[in-house]
């Protein structure tokens, strides 16, 4: 096979090696064509040979030319996307082995901080309490929910004695104290101990700036990965409110009343006000001049909501306040009883059932083994009594609702519509039940049974009526039947 030029020498004598990319051109059958060396990756050179398609040996130089330098340009960017190829898979390479050294670093740290202790149960609620993401709750619910952790805690310690951290209650331990809780408690005190527990595991998961290492265990962080109370069910309950007292009833309570006990449930009758706002009512919030209480219930004072209930002081509520001296009228209205309910609200409690039993009227109902008695009557029935009294007044109901103080939205718009005529009227129709005395209503029904049922004479049915002015007939039976058995006692 002839060929363009003869083989190149070194200066020894040696045959000079073409190269890489330089090519010759070989001469067969009038057809030029091109040959060249390429340099591979794996340091071996590979032969190319390319016919040129030309005879003419300048036009075939110039093919030679261009399919080196084409050939070298495409071996160039071969080389160059090789390259990166290999560069990207060393860094590739680099990236997962650095990614599996952090990954076992962040092991590492993770079983080096779970091997730390984190909050006990024991110092949970102090945790909780100084929580900056607990809502801000009233002292009286607060003791509440002490006491519901402090059970849990008594129990997990005879139960699940080897459970000390809070992050150790799982769903096992949560469901079997829901089992023991819907065996033992109430369908109300099931729901409110497991609506609180799952809202104090979210106040305390949490752990955002916590430090592992505090020597304070309540500053330690809980560790919490799941809410264990999140998936259980609230059971059905059966809503069960105080009941209202009949006048019978409020007569024989206000009868025996004295102090500062009768202006207390003086206020309660007329004003509907619960315990709490009755026991520390101010004199500040009382305005003799224009004869109205204003005050915001305490029960909503803590909401940005919470606005300002203005209930018209009833006559004969109005009387007693002004019996006080003048000089008496500074700070609490009832000294001795905000005394007493500041310190221990179940004191004043007590005491109030105490002397509803005293009257002879029943304040609860059992409700069997292991569970709390059912509160039929109390303080609060004095609040249902002045809406069920007004409500037989004739009162609008949407009028009451604002006197006592309702959150409903749209009885709330709705009060700030009513007149002081209104207002007032609602209060002055109730009945004056705190000056009556059970012997007036006793006697009053004794002349009425004496009355001969076939005599056509209204005198003593006058005198009956007289006394019950405000009963209606049910009311009036009740009154009756009360008298009938104390005159045969």
């Amino acid at each position: 096979m002839p060929t363009h030029r003869k083989n190149a020498k070194n200066a020894d004598g040696t045959r000079k090696r073409r190269g890489n990319g330089s090519g010759t051109l070989m001469l067969q059958k009038g057809t030029y064509y091109a040959l060249w060396y390429v340099q591979q990756m794996d340091g071996t050179r590979k032969r190319i040979c390319r016919t040129t398609g030309e005879s003419d040996l300048e036009k075939a130089r110039e093919k030679l030319e261009k399919f080196t330098v084409d050939f070298g340009l495409r071996d160039t960017i071969s080389r160059d996307n090789a390259d990166r190829a290999a560069l990207a898979e060393r860094l590739k390479s680099a990236q997962l082995t650095i990614e599996a050294d952090a990954e076992k670093l962040a092991k590492q740290r993770k079983a080096a901080l779970d091997a730390l202790p984190a909050l006990p149960i024991s110092h949970s609620w102090i945790a909780y309490k100084h929580s900056a993401n607990r809502p801000d709750t009233g002292e009286r619910t607060l003791a509440d929910y002490e006491g519901y952790i402090g059970a849990l805690e008594d129990w997990l310690s005879a139960h699940f004695p080897k459970v000390k951290e809070l992050r150790q209650i799982t769903r096992t331990e949560a469901e079997a104290y829901a089992a023991y809780l819907r065996a033992n408690r109430s369908a109300g005190t099931f729901n409110k101990r497991i609506v609180f527990f799952r809202h104090f595991w979210r106040v305390l998961s949490d752990d955002t700036g916590k430090n592992p290492q505090a020597k304070e265990p309540d500053a330690l962080p809980a560790k919490l990965i799941i809410n264990p109370w999140e998936k259980i069910q609230k059971r059905e309950t059966e809503t069960h409110t105080r009941r209202e007292l009949t006048i019978e009833e409020l007569a024989r309570v206000c009868s025996s009343l004295s102090g500062e006990m009768r202006l207390l449930f003086a206020l309660g009758i007329y004003t509907g006000l619960r315990l709490g706002d009755c026991a520390l009512l101010d004199w500040g919030a009382i305005d003799l001049a224009r004869g109205h209480i204003s005050t915001i219930p305490r029960k909503t004072k803590r909401h940005s909501n919470g606005k300002p209930v203005v209930i018209p002081l009833h006559p004969a509520l109005l009387e007693m306040l002004l019996e006080i001296d003048a000089d008496r009228r500074t700070g609490y209205l009832l000294p001795e009883i905000a005394a007493t309910y500041s310190h221990e609200p179940s004191i004043l409690t007590n005491r109030i059932q105490k002397h509803f039993r005293a009257c002879g009227i029943k304040t609860s109902t059992e409700q069997g083994k292991g569970r709390k008695a059912q509160t039929d009557v109390g303080f609060h029935s004095l609040r249902h009594t002045f809406v069920s009294l007004s409500a037989n007044a004739g009162t609008p109901m949407a009028v009451v609702q604002s006197i006592v103080g309702h959150s409903n939205p749209a009885m709330t718009r709705h009060y700030y519509h009513e007149s002081d005529t209104a207002l007032k009227g609602a209060v002055a129709a109730l009945p004056n039940v705190i000056t009556i005395d059970a012997q007036t209503i006793a006697d009053a029904a004794q002349t009425e049974t004496r009355r001969d049922t076939s005599a056509t004479d209204g005198d003593a049915l006058d005198t009956f009526k007289a006394a019950f002015a405000a009963l209606d007939a049910e009311q009036q039976k009740t009154a009756l039947k009360w008298a009938n058995n104390n005159r045969k006692a």
